[in-house]
């Protein structure tokens, strides 16, 4: 007898199979129903940075304002703008990324009659260079030469930051909850530093009452080879040079005789003979040769050019190179030359301790130009002695 195969049963099975699957996903469905996640929102983080400013290396009046700038992930400047705030600013939902910060005092346009920027985009390549103007009266002593424009205060502050938030800055929170989007904040504290220095020169000067005054106006010169700029982000000083001119002096550390109407230097027991001193703004001298071993003493030149009481003049002359020299620079210093000191006070002095006293200057005897009178030193009395005297 054949057999039959049961098909109705083994059907059977399989429609048990699939109600009893389908049944589980119901109940999974309802479940998962009766459990659901919370709504979420997101809004944008808050990568708050607060900078305050230090003024404490700054030698120079307050500015009216800052220029800030910033170079985002790069080099190029992409973004910039004044502030009349010095104590600080606080910048809110900066995108991520790396910033490189500069800070100046005033703006560029501000300092259009003192000094030109050049790759004002650049933030590694962004430098001042000194105007320079050209004595052009043909009848001017120095006729003919170039100096370079005295800078105005300036002060720079450089800085960089990281902005790094999570999910690009997206804060995911619940729709019943605070964002909590304070998530990023740091402070900085930006150091603006002067980037002008002064330089001092006296100068110890014989027959000081010769010279054509009032206070001083009968006295010129100039000294060469000062860096002519400087890299606001490096700081440091151009390698370029340029000369500045000497054109106002003073009387300085002396002794008035009223009674003899003459001056004499202090702690000297000879009249007419005195101190003359000029200050000058200077970015300082140029990189690589900032101290006293890195120079030779043609490094730098001083020209004094006196005028006598009579209209003539009289010049001097001196290799000043080994005598400019940096506030606490012995000539000791020779393994390093810091950032923070490129506005430290430069000094020169002309005496007999860096000239010898035969080089000092000397003014010859003068009067005014018109007059008879004359100015006589006496010898003191020596000795009896008779002289015969013809009849």
């Amino acid at each position: 007898m054949m057999k039959r195969r049961n098909i109705w049963n083994g059907s059977n099975k399989m429609q048990a199979l699939v109600w009893h699957l389908a049944s589980l996903m119901l109940l999974f469905i309802v479940v998962a129903s009766c459990y659901r996640e919370p709504l979420e929102l997101y809004k944008q983080g808050d990568s708050k940075v607060v900078i305050g400013y230090d003024w404490s290396f700054y030698n120079g009046p307050l500015p009216n304002g800052i220029f800030v700038m910033y170079a985002h992930n790069g080099k190029t400047i992409t973004q910039s703008y004044a502030t009349h705030d010095l104590s600080g600013e606080t910048n809110e939902q900066m995108p991520n990324g790396t910033y490189k910060q500069l800070v100046m005092t005033n703006t560029f346009q501000e300092y259009l009659g003192n000094m030109r920027f050049f790759d004002t985009d650049d933030f590694e390549k962004m430098r001042a260079v000194s105007n320079t103007y050209v004595i052009t009266d043909m009848n001017a002593w120095d006729a003919g030469r170039q100096y370079m424009v005295e800078p105005m205060y300036i002060g720079v502050a450089v800085d960089s930051f990281d902005v790094k938030m999570d999910n690009d800055g997206l804060i995911f929170y619940e729709y019943d909850k605070d964002s909590g989007v304070d998530t990023l904040h740091q402070e900085r504290q930006d150091t603006i530093r002067s980037m002008v220095t002064t330089l001092t020169i006296r100068v110890k000067v014989r027959g000081i009452n010769y010279i054509n005054s009032p206070e001083l106006g009968g006295v010129d010169g100039y000294i060469t080879n000062l860096a002519n700029g400087f890299f606001l982000s490096q700081q440091w000083r151009t390698s370029e040079v340029g000369d500045i001119k000497l054109d106002h002096w003073r009387f300085d550390g002396y002794e008035e005789d009223p009674a003899a109407g003459s001056r004499r230097a202090e702690g000297e027991s000879e009249y007419k003979v005195g101190w003359i001193a000029t200050d000058i703004q200077t970015f300082g001298l140029p990189h690589g040769s900032e101290l006293l071993y890195q120079r030779t003493e043609k490094s730098n030149y001083l020209k004094l050019h006196f005028t006598r009481l009579n209209g003539e003049t009289i010049d001097f002359d001196y290799d000043v190179g080994k005598m400019i020299h940096y506030e606490g620079d012995d000539g000791s210093m020779n393994l390093s030359f810091k950032l923070t000191d490129v506005a430290l006070q430069l000094d020169l002095e002309i005496d007999a301790n860096t000239v010898g006293e035969d080089d000092v200057p000397t003014i010859p005897y003068t009067q005014p130009k018109g007059t008879g009178a004359f100015d006589a030193d006496v010898q003191p009395w020596g000795d009896e002695e008779n002289v015969d005297v013809p009849m």
